[in-house]
């Protein structure tokens, strides 16, 4: 079986076309490196040279590292690297990579708070006992602080600072914490760091022998999932802004083949002639409707105003009438409020909850496309399930 990482399953749950352009049709594309991972890496060059200078007794200034990165800087910097934010230039970049760096020197100087064991060092995780299920990844660096009890820091360049919730559930640490166990025997205590290095800040956490064990299960069901999908599709989202395939891209494609063309081809293209029609049409629509049911509600309203004054329960018209009942039903506080947690709560309590759960089809359609039962269960279930194919159109609006 392949040999993942988190970084590949990371994109499956971005998007599965992404997925399979990359990975499975290995479609070569031209590589629009953006700024930011520019910035990272050089900033993580920076650091890895600092720690590996250290184990040979050199000890670099602060000055020495700058300068270590503007040479960097300068001899990897491409024209054809996205600053995706036109309001700041190359420099602006730049200068963000010489505070972290600043920062985190001031922070960790004479940089004596553990030794360390490895930099960039590849972890390989085997997620089942027989070695089915395996990962890969690289350790930014790894130190021991006493015997047995193990660092691996991360250092991230992310332009915001995550909620403590991203960090019990980060995948991409743990992992690697799976590892460093297996790798090390005299392991007691392993540590997880990110270094948010825009923040100048540090956030540590561990996990229990449980919590792994919970990872290594999920993890092996997310790459069973994968191994069994067939569909591949794919998810638009503000990341495909960044996606190097948007050209290949069954989302995309048709805005890449018409954007070369010249006007007069452009506003002729079906694809272009069709949107502009629809869209023009259900705007027309959205009017009518807005206006119609205007009307309706002040029609509705005067109805039940004049069955009330004359005590009758039918108005007649020319041709038609006008039927007006009253009933009684219940309503209930909306899902996911507090009020509708209290209510379960209360039937929990008197062992009613069971009695009112309704099927929930979305949840049952979920399982039964990934396959998350026992196939007899799924084949019990097939004559009671229709698949249907349709397809929907939604309109919206091209943001510049």
């Amino acid at each position: 079986m392949t040999v993942y990482s988190h970084s590949r399953l990371s994109c499956y749950e971005q998007c599965p076309a992404k997925f399979k352009l990359q990975y499975i049709d290995k479609v070569e594309t031209e590589v629009a490196e953006s700024v930011e991972a520019f910035l990272g890496s050089r900033v993580h060059e920076t650091l890895e040279k600092l720690y590996r200078d250290l184990g040979y007794q050199k000890m670099n200034s602060l000055e020495d590292l700058l300068g270590f990165l503007r040479s960097e800087w300068k001899k990897n910097w491409s024209e054809d690297i996205v600053i995706v934010k036109d309001e700041y230039t190359q420099d602006n970049y730049l200068k963000m990579g010489e505070k972290y760096l600043s920062d985190y020197y001031k922070r960790h100087h004479p940089f004596t708070q553990g030794k360390t064991i490895a930099l960039e060092e590849r972890i390989l995780i085997a997620l089942d006992a027989v070695g089915e299920y395996k990962l890969q990844g690289y350790i930014d660096r790894l130190t021991e602080v006493k015997d047995g009890w193990y660092e691996i820091h991360d250092y991230k360049t992310n332009s915001r600072l995550p909620l403590a919730d991203y960090i019990r559930s980060d995948r991409q640490l743990a992992l690697y914490m799976l590892g460093v166990k297996k790798q090390y025997p005299d392991v007691q205590h392993v540590k997880l760091i990110w270094h948010f290095l825009k923040f100048d800040k540090e956030i540590d956490s561990s996990r229990t022998d449980e919590e792994l064990e919970k990872l290594k299960a999920d993890t092996i069901s997310l790459i069973e999932r994968i191994e069994r999908e067939e569909a591949f599709e794919a998810c638009p989202s503000l990341l495909c802004e960044w996606c190097e395939f948007k050209p290949v891209c069954r989302q995309w494609s048709h805005l890449y083949k018409i954007k070369e063309k010249p006007a007069n081809e452009y506003m002729t293209d079906s694809g272009v002639v069709l949107v502009n029609r629809y869209a023009e049409v259900k705007s027309k629509q959205k009017l009518v409707n807005l206006e119609l049911d205007a009307e309706l509600e002040k029609l509705e309203e005067a109805l039940i105003s004049f069955a009330e004054k004359e005590k009758v329960d039918c108005v007649f018209g020319s041709k038609n009438k006008v039927r007006i009942t009253e009933s009684e039903r219940y309503s209930f506080p909306s899902k996911n409020s507090k009020e509708r947690e209290r209510l379960e709560e209360i039937l929990r309590k008197y062992g009613k909850l069971d009695e009112v759960s309704q099927l929930d089809t979305a949840a049952l359609g979920t399982i039964i496309a990934e396959k998350q039962w026992e196939s007899d269960v799924i084949e019990a279930l097939q004559k009671y399930v229709e698949l249907e194919k349709k397809k929907r159109l939604y309109v919206s609006k091209i943001q510049k």
